[in-house]
């Protein structure tokens, strides 16, 4: 019943996303490549997180809330290149 080019095609794609999201979560963990991600331009450079103008634990929350969903999208996308290539 399946069509085996729409699995394997699919399974592509899933595994394309969670490459990429992967990549993203690691990105985003280092605060040196996240402050590439995210700069801030409406305040002068201070020590600690800045995230969004944000500065203290307003931005290690934001920043921790921002990993986990890249890292739950990220979970999903490899658990569905799971699922459909246990399809096949």
């Amino acid at each position: 019943m399946n069509s085996l080019g729409i699995l394997y095609t699919t399974a592509a794609l899933m595994a394309a996303v969670a490459i990429a999201c992967t990549a993203l979560c690691l990105v985003w963990a280092n605060p040196a490549w996240r402050s590439r991600l995210a700069p801030r331009k409406d305040a002068p450079e201070a020590p600690g997180s800045k995230i969004g103008g944000l500065i203290g634990w307003p931005a290690r929350v934001g920043s921790w809330l921002v990993s986990a969903g890249i890292g739950a999208c990220a979970l999903v996308a490899w658990y569905g290149c799971y699922c459909v290539l246990a399809a096949l």
